[in-house]
């Protein structure tokens, strides 16, 4: 469908949406009726605004259908210069603002029942597919270069992922760094006295707090532990599997990547029986040491640490094999007929190629230690005393237990982000300094 069809039928949708205004549908207020209730309700000023929007949405649609269909179908033209698209997209806009405010300002009164009905429906679809598909419009033209085609694919196809990122992610995020600025508590967001800038107050507060340091420190143990645990472990087993030297490779890959694919929920609880006084690591150290106890309390993490190491470093063997078999294994064999020793191929040859995986993984490896929940949720629950508090579980217990403090958790998140981004920062650094690039 060429430009000039679209576009007349994002206008056919608009008619749509103006019948809306139309149905008489008996006693329910209703397009025109609701217009007539709110000019006539002699109810105050904000009445009479949201009649006025309605009548300038249900002119703005008349006007953009009449003005289309005369310069397409009178016209008989079929380009549509930047002029002409100017004054449909200011329509547009028009009755974009105009049909919002007034849809949005009637759902949210709540003393009275007032409905578009059916009509209603037929506005909202209507004007809704006469936007998308008048934006689609716009990615259409016609004698268009190559070049300038590929652009407005990638644009077109791009554009919906772009949007639901913004909404699923960075709009939750960006406003959650705003709430840290205040005083929110949940409730009406809108309301007066709702939100109040407290500035840093709640930073400050954050930060006087044992148990956000107690919880930092155990993340930076799991940071530890992933990148200089997980990584070089995935790797060194990802090698010793790809170059053939142990037997059984199949059986030792699925083994190592098993516990990637249990629930993090049913190892957490498993790891919790086998760790606790009674259970099979107490009775396994007491066949060397009779009088051997084992209490969380000494050194609650490292049971933590241990089972993070464990579950984890399957997913970078994964990683680094699906990556070394992409090497051209007649590299390696040249090097290696030439005199090479199997050092000498796995520093020169094998780290360069991986330099971009290893910075990838140490991204990955970085997050995911920073937003670690679950599996120290089911296994210890923080305790004993809090002593194995992580920020995502420290975040979660102000938000979510006893007398919520919102702020305080946004103030959580949003560090959690800005130390993530300053290690993956410094993880970018160190790549660009002593590593090459992968191609």
């Amino acid at each position: 469908m060429n430009k000039k069809n679209l576009i007349l039928a994002s206008k056919v949708c608009l008619l749509l949406s103006a019948l809306g205004f139309c149905l008489p549908l008996f006693d329910d207020s209703n397009g025109f009726e609701a217009l007539v209730y709110f000019l006539g309700a002699g109810q105050g000023a904000f009445y009479i605004i949201i009649g006025i929007s309605l009548i300038i949405s249900f002119l703005s649609m008349a006007a953009s259908v009449v003005f289309s269909s005369l310069y397409f179908v009178r016209g008989k033209k079929e380009d549509y210069p930047k002029k002409v698209a100017l004054i449909d997209s200011l329509l547009l806009i028009l009755i974009i603002l105009s049909s919002l405010f007034a849809f949005i300002a009637v759902k949210k009164f709540t003393d009275e029942d007032v409905d578009f009905a059916v009509g209603y429906y037929f506005m909202i679809y209507g004007f809704a597919a006469s936007v998308v598909i008048y934006l689609y419009s716009t990615l259409v033209g016609e004698n268009l270069s190559t070049k300038t085609e590929e652009k407005r694919a990638y644009w077109m196809l791009s554009l919906p992922a772009i949007f639901f990122y913004f909404g699923v992610m960075t709009f939750p995020s960006l406003f959650s760094v705003f709430l840290s600025f205040t005083n929110y508590s949940g409730g009406a967001l809108f309301e007066k006295g709702a939100l109040k800038f407290v500035g840093l107050k709640n930073y400050l507060k954050v930060f006087r707090d044992q148990y956000f340091y107690i919880s930092l420190r155990n993340n930076f143990w799991i940071v530890l532990v992933s990148v200089f645990g997980q990584l070089p472990l995935g790797f060194f087993l990802a090698y010793v599997l790809t170059r053939g030297l142990v037997k059984g490779k199949d059986f030792f890959q699925t083994m190592i990547y098993l516990p990637c694919v249990i629930s993090t929920v049913v190892i957490g609880i498993l790891f919790q029986t086998f760790f606790s006084s009674h259970g099979a690591w107490t009775e396994i150290m007491q066949l060397f040491n009779p009088s051997y106890e084992w209490s969380m309390n000494s050194q609650p993490m490292i049971p933590v640490l241990f089972v993070i190491l464990w579950m984890y470093t399957g997913t970078y063997l994964i990683i680094f094999m699906a990556n070394l078999q992409k090497i051209d294994p007649q590299i390696m064999e040249a090097a290696t007929i030439d005199g090479a020793t199997e050092w000498q191929v796995l520093w020169h040859i094998i780290f360069p190629e991986l330099s971009g995986v290893f910075v990838i993984s140490a991204i990955l490896a970085i997050s995911g230690s920073l937003k670690s929940f679950d599996l120290v949720y089911v296994m210890t629950g923080g305790g004993p005393a809090k002593q194995t508090y992580v920020l995502s579980l420290y975040m979660f217990d102000k938000a979510f237990k006893g007398a919520a403090d919102y702020p305080m958790a946004n103030t959580i998140s949003t560090i959690m982000v800005v130390i993530s981004l300053m290690l993956i920062g410094v993880v970018k650094t160190l790549e660009k300094k002593f590593g090459a690039k992968e191609e």
